[in-house]
């Protein structure tokens, strides 16, 4: 009598070959979710410092700025009329960058002093990979997705 328990050579190999073509078909995918998930992180950190920039421009009766790629490329920092920093530099991933940005300037009310809408980008340098913070002429701020047609969804 021979005993049959176990796999033989050729399955286990077999096996493993099946595992390692499927690890490879989604080792794409992860990445670009990876990508994704870089570039949404980061423009929700500059919308909650914008964000926070206007509530503390109110509680403090306060003109505000949030300057981008501010005081260097890849950083921002909110502060006061005469550039003197109120809160921590925040710093973006080495990947991640700002492509279209203003400053942003906070009146005691909340507001804009510009009167204007503004946009700031935030991109990892990919077509396909970067995110929109708009901020109203009355200081809201919300995020939108940029689609491949050009056109902007929230």
């Amino acid at each position: 009598m021979r005993n049959t328990a176990g796999f033989t050579l050729i399955e286990a190999l077999v096996v493993m070959a099946l595992i390692s073509v499927l690890a490879g078909m989604t080792a794409p995918a992860v990445s670009a979710g990876m990508d994704r998930y870089e570039v949404i992180s980061a423009s929700q950190q500059v919308a909650g410092t914008i964000r926070s920039a206007r509530y503390q421009a109110v509680g403090k009766n306060m003109i505000l700025k949030v300057r981008f790629d501010f005081p260097e490329a890849g950083q921002f920092q909110v502060v006061d009329a005469d550039d003197n920093a109120i809160g921590t530099v925040q710093y973006l991933d080495d990947d991640i960058q700002f492509e279209d940005f203003t400053d942003l300037e906070f009146s005691t009310s909340g507001r804009l002093t510009s009167g204007v809408a503004a946009s700031i980008v935030v991109t990892n340098g990919d077509a396909d990979q970067n995110r929109t913070v708009v901020v109203s002429k009355n200081g809201q701020v919300e995020l939108h997705t940029q689609t491949e047609g050009g056109e902007q969804g929230g």
